[in-house]
C-alpha cells in the first residue's frame, strides 16, 4: 500500500499559516491563480480546495439549522420526520436529496463531531466525509467514533475506494460480528439485473456476490479473454482484454457455448471474430493491455532474454523454492505430483474415452493476502482479496484452502510495516492444489516478532517449522545474497525473478499519488531512468501503472528514492509529494459492540414512509421492504437530541 504522506512547495507555500474562512478566502481573492508559477498555482488550488470543504460544512450546519427551526422563534425542535422538506423546498430539491443531505449534517456535526471539525479546518471534503456515513453504516456510535479516530489522518493523502476499503478494514477489525451480518446480508440478496444505459447499450450485472466466488469467476473470464486475444493478434486482429471478457460473459450466458470446455470455448470466440473483426471501441483502460495501452517508453520491458516477476527458473530465489522452479515441498510448479499424478492424487493417467478437459489458468497476481496470525487461527482479522477489496478471516482461511496450488510468500516486517524479508514457501498440508491457480500468488504477512515468538517455542508444525527455518536463514544471508541489498542485477536491464519478486511486494501498488493500481498491472521503473545511469537495484526500483509510468519520460513527472520504498515525486507543477509503500497497515483491536437499544422518539409515520402502490393497487415485497429499511435506519443513525455543548469549539459554534 503506498500512502501520501506529504506534500512539499519549493519555496514555500503562501498559504499555509492562514486557516480556512474568511481570512483564507479574503487571501485568495487577492490572487490570480493565472499570474503563478506552477508550485505556487498549486498551492493557491490546495488552499481553494479547503475553503471549499470549509463552506461546505458551514452549508451543511446551515441545513441543519434551517431544518429544525420554526418561524418567528430561534428555538430549534427536534426531528419530526418533515425536517428535510423544508430544505427540500428552498433549494428546489427532492424530499430523498434533501433527507441525505440532512442525513449526513446530522452525522457529521452531532454525532461524528470530529469529522465536522476536520471539514472546518479544510482538512476533509464532504463526498469523504459522506464516505466515512456509509461504511460504518449499523455500526454503534462509539465504533464509529473509533473508525474516525484511526482513519481520519490517513483520510487527505487516500482515493475515495481507498478510503473506503480502509475503513472497511478497520470497522471489520472493530467488529468482525458485524463485518460478518453485514456480508451476510448482502450475499441473501444476491441477484443478476439488466438495465439499459443512456446509449441504448445493457449493463447485465451480479450484484452482492460471494467474494470468494466471485474472483474466481472475474478471473477465469481474463483467462478465457487473454488466450482469446492472444490468437486473435496473430490472426491480425486486435481487440481489448475488457471487451472480449464481456463477448465471452453473454455467450457463457446465453447458452451459445453450453457444455464446452475452456478450450473449445476459446476456439468458437475466436472463430467468431476471426473472420468478422469487430471494430474494437475506443479503449482508453490502462488495465486491460488493449491498443491505446502500449506507450512508447524508453524504460519499458523489452529485454526476452532477462528474467521477469514470473520466472522460476534456475537460482530464482535462495529462500525456498527447488533450483529447478519446483516447489519446496517436490511438487511441480503447477500443483501436480512429481510423478505426474494429479494434485488430489487420482493420478494422471486418463483414458482415451476419457479425455481431461482442458483448463486455462487464472492470470498472473496476487489473490489473496491475509496476516499468519489469522492463518493460524491466532486472531479474526481482516484479510484482502486485491482488486475487490478487504473480505472477512473465515472466507480467507477457506480462500487459502482452496490455493493450495498457487505460489505461496511470506512478507516479513518490522513494527511500521515495511517489508524486511521475502519469504517463499509452500501451502500448509490439505490444502486443495487446482491447477488453474499455479500462476496465481497468496501473500501471507508477519511482523517480525510474531516469528520470533514463534521460534522460541516448541512447535510440531512441519509447515511452520520449515517457515521459521527459512526465516533464520534469510536473516543470516549475506547482503549478495537478500533482494533488498544486492548488486548482483544492478548492471542488467530488469531485474531478475527474486528482485521482482521483492519489488511487487514491497510496492503492491503503484506508487505515484492516489494511484491505486495493483503491482500485477504495473512496470518495474528505474527511479533514475536507466540510460542516465540508474541501476538495478532494490532502492532504484518502483512499480508504476502504464499511465504514471508514460507520464514520467513525456510529462515530466520525476522520481526520487531516498530510501527503499520513501519516494519523492514531483509533478509538472514542481510540488514534492511523498509517499511510502507499506505491506500491512495497523489495525486496532476489536470493540465489541454494547448491543443496546437507543433512546429515541417513536419513528413517525408520515407520507414519506408510506409504500407506493403499483398501477394495479398491489404492494409490493421491495416496497415493502424498503419502508423497514427506512424505518430502521434513521433512528439508530441519526440522534434525535444534539448532545449538549462543551467548550471545544465546534463548527456550530462558529
Amino acid at each position: 500500500m503506498a500512502a501520501v504522506v506529504g506534500v512539499e512547495t519549493p519555496g514555500g507555500d503562501p498559504f499555509a499559516g492562514i486557516p480556512a474562512g474568511p481570512g483564507l478566502a479574503a487571501a485568495l481573492a487577492q490572487v490570480s491563480p493565472a499570474e503563478l508559477t506552477g508550485q505556487h498555482a498549486a498551492a493557491w488550488m490546495r488552499a481553494a480546495f479547503r475553503q471549499r470543504n470549509h463552506d461546505d460544512v458551514v452549508f451543511l450546519d446551515a441545513l441543519r439549522q434551517t431544518c429544525r427551526a420554526r418561524a418567528d422563534d430561534c428555538r430549534r425542535v427536534l426531528d419530526d420526520g418533515f425536517a428535510p422538506k423544508a430544505a427540500a423546498a428552498n433549494l428546489g430539491w427532492s424530499p430523498i436529496t434533501a433527507s441525505a443531505r440532512y442525513g449526513l449534517a446530522c452525522f457529521v456535526l452531532d454525532a461524528q463531531p470530529a469529522l465536522g471539525e476536520a471539514m472546518y479546518a479544510g482538512l476533509l471534503e464532504e463526498r469523504k466525509a459522506d464516505i466515512f456515513d456509509s461504511a460504518t453504516e449499523g455500526l454503534e456510535d462509539h465504533q464509529v467514533a473509533e473508525v474516525v479516530r484511526i482513519v481520519l489522518p490517513e483520510a487527505p493523502g487516500l482515493a475515495y475506494q481507498a478510503l473506503r476499503e480502509r475503513i472497511l478494514e478497520v470497522a471489520r477489525a472493530l467488529d468482525p460480528e458485524w463485518a460478518a451480518g453485514r456480508l451476510a446480508a448482502a450475499v441473501a440478496r444476491a441477484r443478476v439485473a439488466a438495465r439499459t444505459s443512456p446509449s441504448g447499450a445493457v449493463d447485465l450485472c451480479g450484484y452482492d456476490l460471494r467474494p470468494d466466488l466471485a474472483q474466481d469467476a472475474k478471473s477465469h473470464l481474463d483467462a478465457l479473454a487473454v488466450a482469446v486475444q492472444a490468437r486473435l493478434a496473430v490472426l491480425g486482429v486486435d481487440l481489448g482484454v475488457g471487451f472480449l471478457c464481456a463477448r465471452i460473459f453473454t455467450r457463457l450466458l446465453d447458452g451459445t457455448l453450453a457444455g464446452l470446455d475452456d478450450s473449445a470455448v476459446t476456439d468458437a470466440v475466436v472463430a467468431e471474430f476471426a473472420g468478422h473483426p469487430d471494430s474494437n471501441p475506443d479503449d482508453n483502460d490502462p488495465d486491460d493491455n488493449g491498443p491505446d495501452d502500449d506507450p512508447d517508453d524508453p524504460d519499458r520491458p523489452d529485454d526476452p532474454d532477462s528474467s521477469g516477476p514470473d520466472d522460476s527458473g534456475p537460482g530464482s530465489d535462495d529462500l525456498g523454492g527447488g533450483t529447478d522452479g519446483s516447489a519446496s515441498d517436490g511438487s511441480a510448479p503447477d500443483g501436480s505430483a512429481p510423478d505426474g499424478s494429479a494434485p488430489d492424487g487420482s493420478g494422471g493417467a486418463t483414458s482415451a474415452t476419457d479425455p481431461a478437459p482442458v483448463v486455462v489458468p487464472h492470470p498472473a497476481g496476487v489473490a489473496l493476502r491475509m496476516r499468519l496470525s489469522t492463518l493460524l487461527g491466532h486472531d479474526e482479522r481482516p484479510a484482502e482479496l486485491p482488486g475487490l477489496g478487504g473480505t472477512l478471516p473465515e472466507i480467507a482461511r477457506r480462500r487459502a484452502h482452496d490455493l493450495g496450488a498457487a505460489r505461496w510468500h511470506v512478507l516479513v516486517h518490522d513494527h511500521q510495516g515495511r517489508l524486511t524479508h521475502l519469504l517463499v514457501h509452500r501451502a500448509p498440508p490439505g490444502a486443495h492444489h487446482d491447477p488453474r491457480h499455479h500462476r496465481r500468488t497468496v501473500e501471507i504477512t508477519a511482523p517480525e516478532t510474531l516469528l520470533d515468538e514463534l521460534d522460541t517455542t516448541a512447535t510440531h508444525d512441519p509447515w511452520l517449522a520449515d517457515l521459521l527455518t527459512a526465516h533464520r536463514r534469510s536473516r543470516a544471508a549475506a547482503p549478495e545474497d537478500h533482494p533488498a541489498t544486492t548488486d548482483r542485477d544492478a548492471d542488467r536491464r530488469l531485474p531478475g525473478a527474486a528482485l521482482a519478486r521483492w519489488i511487487d511486494a514491497r510496492d503492491p501498488v503503484c506508487v505515484a499519488p492516489g494511484c491505486t493500481a495493483l503491482a500485477r498491472r504495473c512496470e518495474h521503473d528505474h527511479t533514475l531512468d536507466w540510460h542516465h545511469g540508474g541501476r538495478t537495484r532494490a532502492d532504484g526500483l518502483a512499480n508504476l501503472c502504464p499511465a504514471h509510468h508514460a507520464a514520467k519520460h513525456r510529462r515530466g513527472w520525476t522520481y526520487h528514492q531516498p530510501t527503499p520504498g520513501h519516494f519523492e515525486i514531483t509533478d509538472p507543477t514542481g510540488t514534492v509529494h511523498h509517499t511510502r509503500s507499506r505491506v500491512v497497515r495497523p489495525l486496532p483491536d476489536p470493540l465489541p459492540a454494547h448491543h443496546h437499544t437507543p433512546v429515541h422518539q417513536p419513528a413517525p409515520t408520515t407520507t414519506d414512509y408510506t409504500p407506493r402502490p403499483t398501477p394495479d393497487g398491489r404492494i409490493t415485497t421491495a416496497a415493502l421492504a424498503t419502508v423497514e429499511y427506512l424505518l430502521a435506519r434513521r433512528p439508530i443513525r441519526r440522534v434525535a437530541t444534539p448532545p449538549p455543548r462543551t467548550t471545544t469549539t465546534r463548527p456550530t459554534d462558529r
